[in-house]
């Protein structure tokens, strides 16, 4: 018997695939897949947010928002939230609100010029705010559009969105809470800012209605958003990319607006209703 040493063909210990590019590959497929599980829990949780009974968001907010004695808190204060509640009601009346949605103004002595809004229907406005603007038109027109951020259900809708998606992000990669809500609010989320950014045109359209039904004209509508304007000074051109940004930027807010009036043919001047009393000279007090 003759033995003889067989030749080993050449690469036949050598893998077919490229283990870098499967590696590459599958890290691609499993971020993908991450991304379009948490796409996907941000829709649903925004969705299931958005159209949970009005009941269950006030059930949330009680607690919160639970008023006890208001024996500190300074008289021209309580005036002042008095007057802004009042407002807030003929905004109201002129706007399609949820049934069971009642809106509950809070006056902040705060310098800041701005206004918010919080579940259940609960608004803040600001000192600042009331110290900028020089009549009820355009007080009424911040109002109307945080009314619409309440009337829209945006704030439930968000805070749904970004608690399954801090669910999902913590089951799959085991962070912890608060990690995840760094991850989701601290960063620049993309998507939540598109969403932001929507909803915040709706509800300048929303206001904008509120405030030619109240007053029959929308003559001082714009005044906040040039304040902001005037307070940004030579850096609004360098407002950065609207991608970028929760808002719509500003200029173009405004350009939106005067272009819904037109449309709808809203008168563009009109009487302007000066603020109450016990809206002017306010100071900070504590």
């Amino acid at each position: 018997m003759k033995i003889r040493n067989v030749k080993v063909p050449e690469g036949i210990n050598v893998s077919p695939h490229r283990p870098v590019a499967d590696l590459f590959v599958l890290t691609a497929g499993t971020i993908g897949l991450f991304l379009a599980l948490g796409l996907a829990a941000f829709l649903i949780g925004t969705y299931g947010g958005r159209y949970m009974p009005m009941s269950w968001e006030n059930a949330l907010s009680e607690a919160m928002f639970e008023k006890g004695e208001q024996n500190d808190i300074p008289e021209a204060d309580l005036r002042a939230e008095a007057a802004l509640q009042a407002l807030a009601d003929r905004l109201a009346a002129n706007m399609d609100l949820p049934e069971d949605l009642h809106i509950t103004v809070h006056y902040l002595d705060d310098g800041r010029v701005n206004a918010l809004t919080t579940l259940g229907g609960h608004i803040f406005v600001l000192r600042g705010l009331v110290d900028r603007v020089e009549s009820e038109n355009s007080l009424a027109m911040v109002m109307a559009h945080e009314i619409a951020h309440a009337a829209n259900r945006d704030v439930a809708a968000n805070m749904g969105g970004a608690l399954l998606l801090q669910l999902v992000i913590g089951t799959v990669t085991g962070m912890s809470p608060e990690t995840a809500d760094g991850l989701i609010w601290g960063s620049n989320a993309l998507l939540l800012r598109q969403f932001s950014r929507e909803a915040e045109r709706q509800a300048d359209r929303d206001a904008l209605a509120a405030v030619a039904k109240t007053y029959g004209h929308v003559a001082g509508a714009d005044a906040f958003f040039r304040i902001l304007l005037d307070e940004m000074g030579e850096a609004v051109p360098d407002e950065g990319p609207e991608f970028l940004s929760t808002h719509p930027l500003t200029e173009k807010r405004i350009k939106e607006l005067n272009a819904m009036t037109e449309a709808r043919g809203w008168a563009l001047e009109g009487e302007m209703t000066p603020l109450t009393e016990a809206l002017t000279g306010l100071v900070p007090g504590y």
